[in-house]
């Protein structure tokens, strides 16, 4: 999917069932290929358009897996 309906289904598949952490989106920085937030690293893909090179500041929220989704810049 693509837009806003793209960026609702990457949101939702990250989600926990029976949390709340639509709301808890978390500040990292790209730094060679990958999102940090404080000392851990995540990989990342990208549910809006934005600059993703290093030094970069983004919003993301974790999935399940251990992915960062970009959810903004």
């Amino acid at each position: 999917m693509n837009g806003v309906l793209g960026l609702a289904a990457a949101i939702r598949a990250g989600l926990r069932k029976g949390s709340t952490q639509e709301s808890r989106a978390q500040r990292g920085r790209i730094q060679n290929g990958r999102v940090h937030i404080g000392e851990r690293s995540y990989p990342f893909r990208v549910a809006v358009d934005c600059n993703t090179s290093d030094g970069s500041f983004v919003w993301v929220q974790i999935s399940k897996s251990g992915t960062a989704v970009i959810v903004g810049a």
